[in-house]
C-alpha cells in the first residue's frame, strides 16, 4: 500500500466545556478545560494512524508552551516530528456546548506554515494520494500548497474546505477545483460554496467544477457519496453527543483509510459514520484507540 500525504497543522486543542456560549461582556464558568492534540491534518493523520494506513503528516512544530506539549504528545505516541522551528507554536480555544456544538478562538502559528521546500527529499513516488484541508489554504502557505498539488497532479487529491471556506480566496478555490479533488464537507458547506439551497441541484453544481466524488455529511441522518449521476447514501449511527469536535475529520480520515484497505466507496462511507459516531461520544477531536473496540455491523 503506498502512503497518503497529509499536508497540514498538529496544533493544540483546549476544549472548554460550557452550558451556552457567554454575551459579550458576561462571565461564565466552565465545567472542564482539556488539552489534546488536535488540528483538522493531525485528526485525519490519527485516523490514519489507527488504522495501520502508511501515511505521512507534513506539519511544523514551533516553539514555546504549545509547541513542548505537541512534542510531548506525539512522543507518547511514537510519532517523530516532520520538521522543527523556532517561531511560536499555536493553539485553538474550542468553546463546546452542552449540547455538543462548538466554537472556535484560534491562534495560527508556525504550525499552519508551508513551504514546497518542506518536501525536499521526500520519495513522493511513494505516495499515492494526499489530504489537504481548507485552513490551510486559507493561509498565507495557500498558494505553495496549490502549487505543489499541480505539480503532483499523480497524486489523488482529498480536499475538506471546512467552515471558513468564505475566507478562502475564490482564485484558490478555482485552481484546486481544476485538479479534480475528491471533495469532502458539509451539508451548510455545499450550500455555501454552490451559493444554492437546493440539495439535489447543489450537488450537480459542485460536480459540474470538479468531476470527481463528493462526500457530504448530514449530521444525525447520515452521509452520502456523490459519484456523478449516482447518490449513496448510509444513515448515521446512534450517539450519545458530548463533543462534535473532529467529527468531520475523523470522517474522511475513516473514508480515505477503508478505500486504501479495498473497501467499496458504501461500506467506508457506512465505516466513516460509524466511527464519526464514536468520535462525538467523547470529548476531545480525535479518533482514539478505545473508539476502535467494536466493530461496525448494521
Amino acid at each position: 500500500m503506498k502512503k497518503t500525504l497529509i499536508i497540514g497543522s498538529c496544533t493544540v486543542d483546549i476544549t472548554v466545556s460550557i452550558s451556552s456560549l457567554p454575551n459579550s461582556a458576561e462571565s461564565v464558568k466552565s465545567n472542564s478545560h482539556i488539552y489534546n492534540l488536535g488540528g483538522c491534518a493531525y485528526n485525519v493523520a490519527r485516523v490514519l494512524n489507527l488504522l495501520d494506513v502508511p501515511h505521512l503528516q507534513c506539519t511544523t512544530i514551533g516553539s514555546g508552551i504549545y509547541g513542548e506539549f505537541v512534542l510531548k504528545e506525539l512522543e507518547k505516541e511514537g510519532i517523530k516530528p516532520f520538521r522543527l522551528s523556532n517561531e511560536p507554536h499555536g493553539a485553538c480555544i474550542c468553546l463546546v456546548e452542552n449540547n455538543g456544538e462548538r466554537s472556535f478562538i484560534a491562534y495560527h502559528g508556525i504550525e499552519y506554515s508551508f513551504d514546497k521546500s518542506y518536501l525536499d527529499g521526500v520519495c513522493l513516488s511513494d505516495f499515492d494520494s494526499v489530504y489537504v484541508c481548507g485552513l490551510e489554504i486559507e493561509d498565507e502557505g495557500g498558494d505553495q500548497i496549490i502549487s505543489f498539488l499541480e505539480e503532483n497532479r499523480s497524486l489523488k487529491l482529498y480536499f475538506s474546505p471546512g467552515p471558513r471556506l468564505r475566507f478562502i480566496d475564490s482564485n484558490k478555490l478555482d485552481r484546486i477545483f481544476a485538479l479534480n479533488p475528491i471533495i469532502h464537507l458539509s451539508q451548510s458547506e455545499l450550500f455555501e460554496i454552490t451559493k444554492l439551497d437546493n440539495f439535489d441541484l447543489a450537488l450537480k453544481r459542485l460536480y459540474e467544477r470538479t468531476q470527481n466524488d463528493i462526500i457530504i455529511t448530514l449530521g444525525s441522518k447520515g452521509a452520502v457519496v456523490y459519484i456523478g449521476k449516482e447518490i449513496i447514501f448510509k444513515e448515521a449511527f446512534i450517539s450519545n453527543v458530548v463533543d462534535t469536535t473532529g467529527a468531520g475529520d475523523c470522517h474522511i480520515g475513516s473514508y480515505i483509510s477503508y478505500i486504501k484497505k479495498g473497501f467499496t466507496k458504501a461500506d467506508a462511507l457506512q465505516r466513516a459514520n460509524y466511527l464519526a459516531s464514536k468520535v462525538v461520544s467523547h470529548e476531545g477531536p480525535a479518533l482514539v484507540k478505545t473508539d476502535l473496540s467494536e466493530e461496525c455491523d448494521n
